[in-house]
């Protein structure tokens, strides 16, 4: 599913943490329908880049575009002007994040979990959040599970929960960031399947993750990182089979065998 317009298109980012600068020209874009998935070394700027697309984190310097609507206006210095903050909330509204250590209020249901933010920041009705809280944790094997508390679930169980509630707000990109990398091995296969069926649904993803042969399965795209810049990036045949890239090269051959 192409589009002549990207869904997500990141131009220039940089980003520092006082002196030291964490993000340096960051540029890449995505159609709608498209799976991303962002792969290297621990360091390499992987989940800032995530947290500034969704504003968990301020952009030094750049421009980044959700669904044709600017993030950035302008930029002085080391600054960037975002755009108004009525912009910023439809942004926002429009990206989902499924962190990678579930993040789930420990003292709401699984229920609760997954329709509060509906509730509270759509407006929705309390029993259409339900139905449709219901509904997706039918779609996640978890529908006996919504009066039950995050503590009573095992850890992929969380992280189903956690997915269920990004789609709860109907995103249009989702996010990930390594969200396996609290799991098990036993655990982190339950995880793939349900991305791996959102991608079937075409639904937009940008994945973090150091699953090195689920990222060349399930994306479009692959963007390779480390120390901050895009050292490569391009289809899954050309970053995992084709590129001369030695960094790269020497990345993947940690996952080999």
């Amino acid at each position: 599913m192409n589009s002549t317009n990207p869904i997500l298109k990141v131009s220039h980012l940089r980003k520092s943490f006082g002196s030291t600068q964490v993000l340096k020209d960051i540029s890449f874009d995505l159609n709608a329908g498209e799976v991303l998935s962002i792969i290297g070394p621990s360091g390499s700027g992987k989940s800032t880049l995530l947290r500034c697309i969704t504003q968990l984190e301020t952009i030094g310097q750049g421009f980044v575009s959700v669904d044709g609507k600017e993030m950035i206006l302008s930029n002085t210095g080391n600054s960037a002007k975002y755009a108004a903050s009525s912009v910023l909330r439809e942004i926002r509204l429009s990206t989902g994040l499924v962190f990678q250590n579930f993040n789930l209020f420990p003292h709401l249901t699984v229920l609760q979990n997954i329709t509060l933010a509906p509730v509270r920041v759509l407006n929705m009705e309390r029993t259409v959040a339900r139905n449709l809280g219901l509904e997706l944790l039918s779609q996640m094997g978890l529908e006996d599970k919504a009066k039950a508390y995050p503590c009573e679930l095992s850890g992929g169980q969380q992280q189903r929960v956690s997915i269920a509630r990004a789609l709860a707000l109907n995103p249009k990109i989702l996010f990930f960031d390594e969200p396996t990398s609290a799991l098990d091995p036993e655990l982190t296969g339950e995880i793939l399947k349900v991305i791996k069926k959102l991608a079937e649904k075409k639904m937009t993803m940008v994945i973090v993750t150091h699953e090195m042969a689920f990222a060349r399965d399930v994306a479009d795209k692959v963007l390779f990182m480390d120390q901050g810049v895009v050292v490569e990036q391009g289809t899954p045949s050309f970053v995992f089979g084709e590129s001369k890239n030695e960094r790269l090269q020497a990345f993947l051959a940690r996952f080999s065998g």
